[in-house]
């Protein structure tokens, strides 16, 4: 055995990889997240298009393991929960080129100030970065544009508002900065639930913006299996 594998197994030894998703022990598995909490992701059956776009993407189901990552890293600021999640989002890069149009701008949904300046940082701008790498690394020009549209008003939590209360709570939230550049438009969301927010990032963005020219994408990390409903078509 290399001197290498030696240290590696004592470092096993007495500081065991422990799952992102559930801290329970990581054997075979080569990511950070066990094989039971990998076997018990899953896709969605269904994803909420929001209103004003063509289509939308969700790689797993806000369910078990995928909403444990993602609260993790959201609330909790788990760094290990961001690297396996974001691991296993670029495993999946694939899936999504099919969508992806010749030049495609991936635009997160951005905070206000005051929400990222208590957190600290920015899931959703670190999710459309790692698809943007990803995309262009299998020959997609996909290009991070997370200075097009800006967040004006601060607007409380919405995980408990219907999908008409989002609307509204939404409403005025959100600016464009600068013209729509000729490309598809993505918009970036780590949790894709009624489809309200992204809805009115595209009402009071990209209003004026032709379907022919800028198709707009929604995409997501994950969306819940049984989603509210609201003014959005459910689709395969």
């Amino acid at each position: 055995m290399a001197i290498s594998d030696t240290l590696k197994a004592l470092f096993e030894l007495f500081w065991p990889t422990r799952c992102a998703a559930c801290d329970g022990l990581v054997s075979k598995s080569p990511t950070t997240v066990c094989e039971c909490c990998l076997d018990a992701i899953d896709k969605p059956h269904h994803v909420v298009v929001p209103r004003g776009a063509d289509k939308a993407f969700a790689f797993f189901a806000y369910e078990g393991p995928a909403s444990d990552l993602i609260t993790r890293w959201k609330y909790h600021e788990d760094y290990s929960a961001q690297c396996a999640l974001m691991g296993l989002v670029s495993n999946r890069i694939q899936e999504i080129k099919p969508l992806i149009a010749e030049h495609a701008l991936l635009v997160p949904v951005p905070p206000h100030p005051n929400r990222l300046e208590s957190r600290g940082f920015d899931p959703v701008w670190t999710f459309a970065s790692v698809l943007a790498k990803g995309l262009q690394s299998i020959g997609c020009d996909a290009q991070l544009a997370d200075n097009l549209i800006v967040r004006t008003r601060h607007t409380p939590h919405q995980a408990q508002l219907s999908y008409d209360e989002r609307l509204k709570n939404l409403d005025g939230a959100f600016e464009r900065r600068s013209e729509i550049p000729h490309a598809q438009i993505v918009i970036v969301d780590d949790v894709l639930t009624t489809g309200a927010t992204i809805s009115a990032c595209i009402e009071q963005c990209f209003a004026s913006a032709s379907p022919d020219i800028h198709p707009i994408l929604a995409l997501a990390i994950a969306h819940p299996e049984m989603s509210p409903t609201g003014d959005a078509e459910a689709v395969v």
